[in-house]
């Protein structure tokens, strides 16, 4: 499987230093996950939330500086937009370092 990138997923700089503050302030990707809602916690297990109103989801998370990714969200499974958003930021930082 290939890894997400730039060209398919076109996330900037401003992207990228908001997700970094908000990971840095939650502690770890997880956490930030469930607060996000693409994570829930039950019975002591992680599992990946489905969400059933798109729409709703995009204006409670894709706002500010996030709002111009609404054209690119499209998916019952916010966890995987975010660990897409993740791993190329991941792969920025080590390019930038």
């Amino acid at each position: 499987m290939n890894s997400p990138n730039l060209k398919t997923f076109p996330f900037t700089e401003k992207h990228f230093q908001k997700f970094r503050k908000e990971l840095n302030k939650a502690g770890s990707f997880d956490s930030l996950m469930l607060k996000k809602g693409a994570l829930k916690r039950q019975g002591g297990m992680k599992y990946i939330c489905l969400i059933n109103d798109i729409q709703e989801y995009k204006r409670r998370h894709l706002k500010g500086i996030y709002a111009t990714l609404w054209n690119m969200y499209d998916t019952e499974m916010p966890y995987v937009f975010w660990s897409n958003m993740y791993e190329i930021l991941l792969e920025h930082e080590a390019k930038s370092a």
